[in-house]
């Protein structure tokens, strides 16, 4: 199963933070990430004018269903990526 790694901007102007965790995403997946203002409504739409924001995460078919699954490889991806933004976030 493929998984597509989804970046949500709201049109907040890609800067190094971007494009760091941009970088991490294709490193631990080979995918490269899309840089994208589509997709579900997130509360990030609220402080957006105050506060940059991006949004990251799983994209698939069971999301926000009853039965909604992920595979354990995509978890454990998702965990290490979130681990390595920390980490080279507080440099």
């Amino acid at each position: 199963m493929s998984t597509e790694f989804l970046v949500k901007l709201f049109l907040t102007k890609p800067n190094k933070t971007t494009f760091m965790i941009q970088n991490i995403i294709k490193k631990i997946t080979k995918l490269k990430p899309k840089l994208s203002t589509t997709g579900g409504t997130s509360d990030l739409r609220f402080i957006r004018t105050i506060c940059p924001g991006l949004e990251f995460g799983l994209v698939g078919k069971t999301m926000h269903k009853v039965d909604e699954a992920v595979s354990l490889k995509d978890l454990k991806n998702l965990t290490k990526i979130y681990e390595n933004i920390l980490k080279n976030y507080f440099k």
